[in-house]
């Protein structure tokens, strides 16, 4: 069965995609060239071209897909139907076990040392970034809401939180692949139970001065 025009140039974007990834883990974004990553991908510069209009926006689009899945996958781990702590441990395992792509690892990090480098892309990946934690933050705010529960902290400041606690934990995981997934789990927990502490110590303050 031939493809629609649609398939087909969707099987072109996907094919690009791919072949990007591998060429960039390879030659690093500034090493890569468009002629690269299109004969990798079996087709003309023509092809990227009328997909792509250029080697930073087509890794801006792996990140908004690769974004996209992670929020998915964030809203069903916390769903709200078990104990608080366990999902939090049940949603930091799910994303260090999607995170394990060593491919996709060592493309994000590559790209974040481009940004260093570049003022305008570093602009567009923090744009990303900025939209990706107000997208987090309104997850978080739903499952706490779903506890009856309020943040002790500025809801958006603890997506900001744990967006630094993953990329800390990824970048060792670089450096030292033997650190388990374990550590991030408790890491996270410590974190929440944390939070929660805050939260006690700040009903206990509100029923103290109350009854004064």
């Amino acid at each position: 069965m031939s493809l629609t025009r649609r398939e087909s140039q969707q099987q072109t974007r996907k094919s690009l995609l791919a072949a990007a990834a591998r060429v960039f883990c390879k030659h690093g974004l500034e090493g890569a060239s468009i002629d690269q990553v299109a004969e990798a991908a079996g087709y003309t510069k023509g092809a990227f071209y009328a997909n792509f209009r250029s080697k930073e926006e087509l890794f801006l689009v792996m990140l908004d897909e690769r974004f996209s899945s992670e929020l998915e996958r964030l809203d069903h781990a916390l769903a709200g139907t078990e104990e608080p702590q366990e999902e939090v441990r049940a949603a930091a395992f799910d994303f260090i076990h999607s995170a394990n792509d060593e491919e996709w690892q060592r493309l994000y990090f590559e790209f974040v040392a481009y940004a260093s480098r570049n003022e305008e892309f570093r602009q567009e990946l923090a744009t990303r970034q900025r939209a990706m934690r107000e997208r987090v933050a309104k997850v978080y705010q739903r499952w706490l809401e779903g506890f009856g529960k309020v943040s002790p902290l500025p809801i958006e400041d603890i997506a900001a939180m744990t967006f630094c606690m993953a990329d800390g934990f990824l970048v060792d995981r670089l450096i030292e692949p033997g650190l388990s997934d374990e550590l991030y789990a408790t890491m996270l927990t410590v974190f929440v139970r944390g939070l929660e502490a805050i939260s006690q110590e700040r009903d206990g303050t509100a029923v103290q001065n109350a009854g004064t």
